[in-house]
């Protein structure tokens, strides 16, 4: 089976921690007040615990810090081994120190409270009490008292993209990065911009790649020549805040020697680190000369091919046999069950040709293409085919689909 990249002969790609750490403790701060009180809103914290929530592993392991200033505000905190996020907001409290909780638990309970003014009483350092109408809850809590500040490194590329055009982007790439242990030359998705103030990814499975470009509403802060290797887990977590406050400018900074990728605004942070090593040479797999184009409806191809996927084997191989002026769409399990669907071409094909496909992964690619016209374009039907929907403004995308076989 032809694979992008598992033949490409790359050195294998392991994390590493960051040259400039993403966090600090500092050990020697004054001793915290031994209560500490306040009154929240109950939305206000909800949104702050689901900030952070990416940074904590599964289960109940791992916590969240909520680290009480002095000034009115108060900074929400989680830290993995990869991904580390805070968020600041105001409330009305007295007393000050830090407070390390089962961020899980905490999150779990506020989201099922009601909207209203959750009174929270910190005896340091053993429990956590809160009351919200006719609930209340009491939390152990974690024994360490030190603090922990997040840091985003002041390095490399910094620019500035409103929330709105950051999701969009985001979503054509995202569900194509590789999570797979066995394959960490080929995880994440490459991520760099160029002085012509465009944004530029690339993310593969090894069946598919796709390549995203922002092309329009970016703000070049600072640039080098850094491109970096992004976790999946960083941008679920940027195509979540973005969707959030879509108007809100966001800054986004990374650097490809300190291997890290930061998302900013003036509450949040998320600091991820990067994969290290080179991704492969992607640009191998593009068709470099187009000999064949055809043009169909992509609605119609989309319910199509999910109908017959219903007679697939396990495989999810579909075949596409283009015969004049139709395309004719089959799917079988051997000896037990068949379909078919006819779709009409715009252009009739001059020379009948067959193709098989992946239906499962020709219809993660249909499900982003925008518009309502769906363009296959070929170099040879034996490599990759080249997928594009209709032109979207500020954005260029396409995407490459491997053949398989029946």
């Amino acid at each position: 089976m032809l694979h992008f990249v598992s033949n490409l002969g790359v050195s294998r790609m392991t994390w590493v921690f960051q040259s400039q750490p993403v966090c600090s403790h500092d050990m020697n701060s004054a001793p915290p007040s031994q209560v500490i009180t306040a009154v929240l809103d109950r939305d206000r914290l909800a949104t702050a615990l689901a900030a952070v929530s990416a940074a904590q592993t599964e289960g109940d392991v791992g916590w969240i810090q909520l680290h009480f200033v002095g000034n009115g505000q108060v900074v929400l905190s989680a830290v993995s081994h990869n991904i580390s996020i805070k968020f600041e907001f105001s409330a009305d409290y007295k007393g000050q120190g830090v407070i390390k909780v089962s961020g899980r638990q905490l999150s779990d309970y506020v989201k099922q409270l009601p909207p209203e003014k959750i009174s929270l009483t910190a005896d340091l350092p053993q429990k956590l009490s809160l009351k919200c109408g006719r609930s209340s809850a009491r939390l152990q809590l974690v024994q360490d008292q030190s603090h922990t500040e997040i840091m985003v490194p002041q390095v490399g590329t910094c620019i500035s993209v409103k929330g709105e055009l950051l999701e969009r982007w985001v979503s054509k790439f995202r569900e194509f990065v590789m999570v797979d242990d066995t394959r960490y030359y080929a995880n994440g998705a490459y991520i760099w911009a160029d002085a012509q103030g465009s944004l530029h990814a690339v993310a593969s499975d090894a069946l598919r790649l796709a390549k995203a470009d922002l092309i329009e509403g970016i703000k070049i802060e600072a640039l080098d020549n850094s491109a970096v290797l992004v976790p999946k887990k960083a941008l679920d977590e940027l195509r979540r805040i973005c969707s959030q406050e879509p108007g809100r400018d966001f800054i986004l900074r990374w650097h490809q020697d300190s291997l890290f990728f930061a998302i900013e605004t003036e509450s949040y942070a998320m600091v991820s680190k990067c994969i290290s090593g080179k991704y492969p040479p992607y640009e191998s797999a593009i068709p470099q000369k187009i000999n064949l184009e055809l043009s169909l409806d992509l609605g119609a191809l989309t319910e199509s091919v999910r109908r017959v996927l219903l007679f697939s084997d396990k495989a999810r191989t579909i075949k596409f046999n283009f015969d004049g002026p139709v395309l004719d769409v089959q799917s079988f399990t051997p000896g037990l069950k068949e379909g078919e669907e006819i779709v009409e071409l715009e252009t009739p094909v001059e020379n009948a040709f067959e193709v098989n496909y992946n239906g499962n992964l020709l219809t993660g690619i249909m499900n982003v293409l925008p518009g309502k016209k769906i363009l296959f374009s070929w170099e040879n039907v034996n490599r990759p085919v080249k997928v594009t929907g209709e032109k979207e403004r500020g954005v260029e995308v396409f995407y490459l689909l491997v053949p398989t076989r029946y």
